[in-house]
């Protein structure tokens, strides 16, 4: 016997308990099993889970839950990730509060604070997961940087290397002075800001006036070693190979032509600092006889190249500079300007050449193009494909080496005596220069091949923490070892990801894949948007608008978050989310019990259940009456639908057709209907039958969205529906056919329009709820047989005294339409007139407001060409329906305005 009242606390704490001690979501390959397999996209080990982390991984639960409940052998592998840059950054803050650094520790010292920490972390995050009633495997739990993973990494470099896919050289990369590392392209964020453009003259070095550049970076011209300008521009063409002075300095630059250089930007004439722009930097590789002159340290601070201003921050060298240029500062504008940060701190990005690892790109996203344009991968929505498939297209060699101590050390050793010295202080090689490598092993050699030398350092640089993710799908099974799981498990089925981290991780996974095995990692991604505020404002701490996934759980219980989240999550669309979008799923989850409570307490009367339940094989379809055959039709209608929906990867859309059903036809409609049928000896018990395989059912299919509160309710129920499976996630999907009836589905709707016309009528017209009208019906279209056959049950609930048939409409009378047939009641008595013309004269308003909405729809030709033929059919039938409508109440109105003014009974 289920509680009076839903307590989700209690339920929730139950089945984690049951469901655990059964270890009920473990999987194991099986011989002739079909695998669903998914990898959790692993949460970085700094902290709580976020909103945005319940989202993802409740649409992965769905999706687990509901191909389990399919007959899938479904297998879905958690894990963490050590997070790289992020994680470091959170243990750095940590001892800065102590008044330490990293290198007060030292490196082994900083590396073991590291993991005790991470270990904690971990346990919180997995418990979390827990809580949100993640169905994964915890035997299989992961962690990027544990042995079997770094054992998998190692291998990938080697490959990699002895390929030559990787290799280490001078590039221009993009460094955060303030974590002190070098990021890939995508891990540099653009922040639009409000900065100036300050033009410079650069006066020529034989005494003529020279030429005027446009920079937002005053502080990088003592860097600069050239001028360039477009060779079409006739401006500067006598210019082009002469030289011009360099305010501030001694030196003399030339002037270079370069077809790159937009002669429409500010003065059209670029000043060139290569060590400092990337752009300068591709201009000095098309111009060898170009200087590079580095001013700007990997400390964010000038260096003695600078002259007077070395020392002196970014920021404090611009201030200066523009306050020592005087005349040559011959112009300063607004201007907004892109700006590269970091994405971990915000940091202003500096672009330095610095010696770096990087992995070839071209030959790995040739492989991840194909796989797109044949079919093997898909993105959904599907308008992510063009964007991945044009940065494939234009992808640069990834930079995947960082200068910071967390995360797997690069295993590369180099030899002190091949090397000449010249490896000096190994925590600074990004700035050393053409460095012979020894060996490439996770393990330190014996000795250097080459020389035999036994003074090996390895390299003090660690990889991206992408580098590790990227593996994720294979390392997770075992490779490179050739196990029974990467068998059986691998390639997945589905990635579930935000459309943020496409290029940063889904392409890297898919190179990964493609290369070691030949085979995609999963077939298709599913992008989901990112959950914001109602205002569709990011969620941040600053702007006080964040939602606690964790308070909310506690507060309106684990069920209701899921679904709030789950029925926005429309693949691809940003979900705005507030504490009130809990409210309605909250309430469906009440409602849900409540009628479970009806049909266990009101229609079994909680009496043993009969021997193998009460099975639908039993039934006589023809004996069933309207209702009955309604309602299993579209049981079965809607079992296909959501089917379909999650087949699509619209899980927004599965949800919403189950909440539908349940609420509205089952709940709303059917319970009703079945309290009479109950009271009938020769209706009860097919009657009883019905709600309870119906219930069942559609619990089953709604388990994999509100996996709690169904669990609870199946295991109630599940005797009555000779049920015999110990957990709702391995009992199987409803299979239903034979169930279809139109005929059913369309008197059925007939009646519900009908009954919401009458009872919406008597609301307007404010008819006390208790008082029984005696109603009359005319019309076409040949429903009088119905309504003559199903008069109960429509007097039942119109709460009509009689019902009886008429050629036209009597007298003084209101009317509520349906289709063509319209239902007529005195209101002499039970009507004030007065104030029923106020409230019909709103209700015509709002009614020729929804048709002209209605006839804008059908009015656009794009829609009723290219939109579904049902969606079209839909307006239309809501838009005679409203006509219909609005005719009826006119027709009130003026018959309110015929009778005399009276108030009432």
């Amino acid at each position: 016997m289920l509680e009076k009242t839903y307590a989700p606390a209690d339920v929730e704490k139950r089945w984690v308990e049951a469901w655990s001690k059964a270890r009920l979501f473990g999987s194991a390959p099986v011989k002739g099993g079909r695998a669903y397999t998914i990898v959790i996209p692993p949460p970085n080990v700094t902290g709580a889970l976020h909103i945005g982390h319940a989202l993802n991984n409740t649409l992965q639960d769905v999706l687990i839950r509901w191909h389990r409940l399919h007959g899938r052998e479904a297998c879905w592998v958690p894990g963490t990730d050590h997070g790289g840059i992020a994680t470091q950054n959170v243990m750095e803050k940590q001892l800065k509060a102590e008044k330490l650094s990293r290198r007060d520790l030292g490196r082994d010292a900083f590396l073991e604070r590291m993991q005790a920490w991470t270990r904690d972390c971990k346990k919180t995050i997995l418990g979390q997961l827990t809580r949100l009633g993640c169905a994964l495997d915890f035997g299989r739990e992961a962690f990027t940087m544990d042995e079997a993973r770094a054992k998998s990494v190692h291998h990938a470099f080697a490959e990699f290397y002895k390929e030559g896919l990787i290799y280490r050289g001078a590039r221009m990369v993009n460094w955060c002075v303030r974590c002190g590392t070098a990021l890939s392209d995508i891990e540099v964020e653009s922040e639009e800001r409000k900065t100036k453009l300050w033009h410079l003259r650069y006066p020529a070095a034989d005494g003529g006036e020279g030429l005027v550049v446009a920079t937002t970076r005053p502080e990088t011209m003592l860097g600069d070693t050239a001028v360039a300008v477009n060779p079409k521009d006739a401006r500067y063409a006598a210019l082009v190979g002469k030289k011009l002075k360099l305010p501030l300095t001694e030196r003399l630059i030339p002037v270079v032509a370069d077809e790159h250089v937009d002669s429409a930007f500010g003065t059209g004439a670029v000043k060139v600092t290569p060590a400092h722009d990337v752009n300068d930097f591709e201009i000095r590789q098309r111009h060898p006889e170009i200087e590079t002159l580095q001013v700007i340290g990997f400390d964010g601070k000038l260096t003695p190249e600078a002259g007077k201003y070395a020392g002196l921050s970014r920021e404090l060298a611009r201030d200066a500079v523009l306050k020592d240029l005087g005349d040559a500062l011959v112009k300063t504008e607004d201007h907004k300007n892109a700006v590269g940060t970091c994405y971990r701190c915000q940091s202003t990005i500096e672009p330095l050449v610095a010696w770096q690892w990087f992995v070839k790109m071209a030959p790995l996203a040739e492989k991840a193009r194909a796989a797109l344009d044949d079919g093997r991968f898909k993105i959904h929505p599907a308008s992510w494909a063009k964007p991945y498939r044009a940065w494939l297209e234009n992808i640069k060699d990834w930079c995947v080496s960082r200068q910071i101590w967390w995360g797997h050390r690069i295993p590369v050793w180099y030899c002190q005596a091949c090397n000449a010295g010249k490896l000096g202080s190994t925590s600074e090689l990004y700035n050393t220069p053409e460095l012979k490598v020894a060996a490439v092993s996770a393990a330190r050699p014996e000795s250097c091949p080459a020389c035999g030398g036994k003074d090996l350092i390895q390299d003090p640089d660690v990889l991206d923490t992408w580098f590790s993710s990227a593996l994720w799908p294979l390392s997770v099974f075992g490779w490179p070892e050739k196990t029974p799981d990467l068998d059986f498990y691998y390639p997945t089925d589905i990635l579930v990801t935000g459309y943020e981290i496409l290029y940063l991780w889904v392409a890297r996974m898919q190179f990964m894949g493609l290369h070691f095995m030949d085979k995609v990692p999963f077939s298709a991604a599913l992008m989901h948007g990112i959950v914001r505020d109602k205002a569709g404002k990011k969620m941040s701490k600053s702007l006080g608008n964040v939602v606690d996934p964790l308070l909310m759980m506690d507060k309106h219980g684990t069920d209701a978050l899921r679904f709030a989240l789950v029925s926005q999550a429309h693949p691809g669309k940003d979900i705005p989310f507030a504490e009130d979008s809990i409210t309605g799923p909250r309430n469906f989850a009440n409602k849900l019990w409540n009628s479970t409570r009806f049909v266990l307490d009101y229609a079994l009367k909680n009496e043993p259940a009969p021997e193998g339940g009460y099975p639908l094989a039993g039934l006589d379809k023809a004996k069933l009456e309207v209702a009955d055959r309604w309602i299993l039709a579209r049981f079965q209608e809607v079992s296909e639908t959501a089917r379909k929906d999650v087949e699509s990867l619209d899980l927004a859309a599965a949800a919403n057709c189950l909440y539908g059903f349940l609420w509205d036809d089952f709940c709303d409609w059917y319970i009703e209907l079945s309290k009479a049928a109950l009271a009938d000896p020769e209706r009860g018990e097919a009657t009883k039958t019905i709600l309870v395989q119906v219930l069942t059912g559609t619990l089953k299919l709604l388990h994999p969205f509100m996996p709690f509160i169904t669990e609870e309710l199946y295991q109630a129920l599940k005797p009555y529906a000779g049920e015999t499976a110990e957990f709702a996630f391995s009992a199987g999907a409803p299979v239903l056919t034979g169930w279809e009836d139109s005929s059913a589905v369309k008197n059925m709707r007939f009646l519900r329009l009908a009954v919401d016309s009458i009872r919406r009528l008597r609301s307007i017209l404010e008819v006390h709820p208790g008082a029984k009208l005696q109603a009359k019906y005319s019309g076409s279209g040949g429903w009088a047989e119905f309504l003559r056959d199903e008069s109960e049950t429509v007097m039942l609930l119109g709460r009509f005294e009689s019902l009886e048939k008429v050629d036209s409409r009597p007298p003084a009378s209101a009317a509520a339409v349906a289709g063509t047939t319209a239902f007529y009641f005195a209101m002499e008595g039970l009507v004030d007139f007065e104030k029923a013309r106020g409230r019909l004269a709103k209700e015509l308003e709002r009614l020729a407001k929804d048709q002209t909405k209605c006839d804008a729809i059908l009015g656009n030709k794009s829609f009723v060409e290219r939109a579904p033929e049902e969606e079209v059919a839909k307006v239309r039938v809501q838009r005679d329906e409203t006509v219909a409508r609005g005719a009826a109440l006119k027709d009130t109105l003026e018959a309110l305005g015929a009778g005399r003014s009276n108030k009432g009974v």
